[in-house]
């Protein structure tokens, strides 16, 4: 069986950790020290080259530092391919922000003669272009975990892809939307580019909702509102809908932050959300917290009235907040289905340690 470097590095701490993740999903791997010898980790931290010359001026890695682990895959070209860009994909989910324009989403296949191995490591590995390739995110044993769950299910799997894809095409970076941040950036603009690729952010964010199943089923026959001049859910569409968020594991009663500041210059669906915030002052700060179902079907207005057929006069009231509130919902469905929302290194290390007994 061919062996694919995956580029993707990992603490020596972790890497058992990783394997056991991997072994549930019928992966087979191996690791081997890092070849590109671009990071160094210790008890406390980490260092990180930046370019391949500086290896020259490392020396002898200090007391307590260690070469992280490469993971290899032990399958098929296309296998190896789809695991690697799944992990990455995973991985920008969990982030919420794209960690590289050049991610490696795909696996080079390593010699089976190790001499033939070592020209590789020292010529190709240490040399610009492919040795900035090796990445190392504190995020990616929870993104292996996060594809490995997903790698049975199909619809899960383009899910992550399409929702990795909105955060590339346009996104905001999580840390600017904290509330004691206020409005950081302009809510909309006269670019018409930019309306284009806010709008195919929101679809794509959308689409990944829809692959789970977890989309509005209404109709003529069968409105999702009962109310006139203010929305009330209909309960024949409202009871279905709570039971699938339930099977795939999210409670329907919980609540979203939709991110709403500055000015009230907002599109027509913001007149429905009216229960603030704790950390909303009304004025700049203008958050909502709604509940799942609410936020989906918001996130569904957007997409349908407009941004997914020929634009309206409205499509330019659209925006970076628009575009981060149906992606966090989107993501807050995937990760949940997952069942890894707020899920971090240790925790993923205990529920492996305990199945495995």
């Amino acid at each position: 069986m061919p062996e694919f470097c995956s580029f993707l590095v990992f603490r020596p701490s972790e890497i058992d950790l990783i394997h056991s993740i991997c072994a549930a999903a019928n992966w087979s791997t191996r690791d081997i020290p890092d070849p590109s010898m671009r990071y160094a980790f210790f008890e406390r931290g980490m260092s990180e080259l930046s370019q391949a010359s500086a290896l020259k001026d490392i020396g002898i890695r200090r007391e307590g530092q260690e070469s992280g682990r490469l993971l290899l895959l032990e399958s098929g070209q296309t296998e190896a391919d789809n695991i690697i860009q799944l992990v990455c994909a995973a991985n920008i989910i969990l982030e919420g922000f794209p960690f590289d324009k050049t991610p490696p989403t795909c696996g080079f296949e390593l010699s089976d003669d190790e001499a033939d191995r070592q020209i590789t490591f020292e010529n190709v590995f240490r040399s610009d272009g492919l040795f900035q390739w090796f990445t190392y995110r504190q995020t990616l044993p929870v993104a292996v975990a996060i594809a490995a769950e997903a790698w049975r299910d199909k619809n899960l799997v383009y899910a992550i892809h399409k929702l990795a894809r909105s955060y590339e095409t346009e996104c905001v970076t999580p840390w600017s939307m904290h509330p004691r941040y206020g409005q950081v950036f302009e809510k909309h603009t006269d670019d018409f580019a930019s309306h284009v690729g806010t709008s195919v952010a929101i679809n794509l964010a959308y689409s990944a909702t829809e692959e789970l199943d977890l989309g509005v089923k209404a109709s003529r026959e069968k409105p999702r509102s009962i109310g006139k001049g203010t929305f009330v859910w209909n309960p024949k569409v409202l009871e279905p809908f709570k039971a699938r968020l339930r099977n795939a594991g999210i409670d329907p009663e919980r609540t979203i932050d939709w991110v709403t500041r500055g000015d009230q210059s907002e599109v027509p669906v913001y007149e429905m959300l009216n229960q603030l915030s704790e950390h909303s002052d009304g004025v700049e700060v203008r958050d909502r917290q709604i509940s799942v179902p609410d936020a989906i079907n918001f996130s569904e207005f957007l997409r349908s009235k407009m941004t997914a057929h020929a634009f309206s006069s409205e499509t330019n009231r659209l925006g970076p907040y628009e575009v981060y509130n149906v992606q966090q919902v989107a993501r807050f469905l995937i990760l949940s289905k997952c069942n890894l929302w707020n899920t971090w290194t240790e925790e993923l290390r205990n529920r492996y340690n305990l199945a495995l007994g």
